[in-house]
């Protein structure tokens, strides 16, 4: 995962105006809270859909191949238009949430267009530095596992952080039409503050057919 270009949709925030209002996620996941007291469990779901899906036809309300206009058209107000899209790895972003909540935490939310057809190719959401910690890791994890199960594939890379290879955990849902990539990567090493090195991340794209799902 050297600089540059790449598909996990690391790149520049400038030109981004700030949006005062948090979406929910209304369509993809639920985003809960667990509390557990003396055999009391407290689940709080603030998304519709079904616990356990068998499958997810696209993140939240869109839907893979929409047009920017499409999902300019479901998010109004609360997109930004950033000043120069963001490029890595054949796709582009140039719209993007700044604050959507998913698992009691607030992410930023890239719409990656395929720089060929023009069309949603994948969708990622994002935490970074200080607010990308093992703790939010976790609530993730717990929340994607609330609606789609186990995940299919745990996949691990230790990396190298004094070559700047950080070090990556990942959970992968293969479902039919979509699959959900979790990673939490960690460039630290004994003179990175921990704070400032680590990042988030839930990627949802099309399944391809045949891929191992440890491949990306």
């Amino acid at each position: 995962m050297a600089d540059g270009t790449r598909s996990d949709g690391r790149g520049r925030e400038a030109g981004v105006k700030k949006t005062p209002r948090s979406l929910p996620i209304r369509d993809s996941l639920p985003s809960l809270t667990s509390f557990v007291g003396s055999a009391v469990l407290v689940i709080f779901v603030t998304l519709s859909l079904p616990i356990r899906a068998n499958d997810l036809p696209g993140w939240d309300r869109t839907r893979w191949g929409m047009t920017s206009s499409q999902i300019m058209a479901l998010y109004g107000a609360y997109l930004t238009r950033l000043d120069a899209p963001i490029v890595f790895d054949g796709l582009s972003a140039e719209l993007v949430l700044r604050r959507a909540s998913f698992a009691g935490l607030t992410f930023i939310v890239y719409f990656q267009m395929s720089n060929t057809t023009h069309r949603l190719a994948q969708v990622l959401l994002e935490r970074q530095r200080q607010f990308a910690t093992p703790k939010d890791w976790q609530a993730t994890i717990a929340a994607l596992t609330q609606a789609f199960g186990p995940p299919t594939a745990r996949c691990e890379d230790p990396g190298r952080q004094l070559e700047g290879r950080p070090l990556v955990v990942e959970r992968v849902w293969v479902m039919p039409t979509t699959t959900v990539r979790a990673s939490f990567l960690d460039f630290g090493g004994p003179y990175v503050l921990p704070q400032i090195s680590r990042r988030l991340m839930v990627r949802y794209a099309p399944t391809r057919p045949n891929e191992p799902p440890c491949s990306r």
